[in-house]
């Protein structure tokens, strides 16, 4: 499989932050972010609406909030 339908996969059986997908899949979390914010642009995935605006895209700077921010499949 790809790094995509690993954490696709994963994030469709479980959710969870990044970090947490990531070391369920054995990737680096930058990479599984990118996977993410990409599946997130194209409507895959939601974001957990409790981070509000914490969350900064993958690439700029995040506060301290954004480390939890639990994704979900959209559906």
């Amino acid at each position: 499989m790809s790094a995509w339908d690993d954490v696709m996969t994963d994030l469709a059986a479980h959710g969870g932050t990044p970090s947490q997908v990531a070391a369920r899949v054995g990737l680096p979390t930058q990479i599984v972010e990118s996977i993410i914010d990409h599946a997130s642009r194209l409507g895959l995935v939601q974001i957990g609406s409790q981070c509000g605006s914490a969350c900064a895209p993958v690439g700029v700077q995040a506060g301290p909030a954004c480390a939890g921010c639990p994704v979900r499949p959209r559906g």
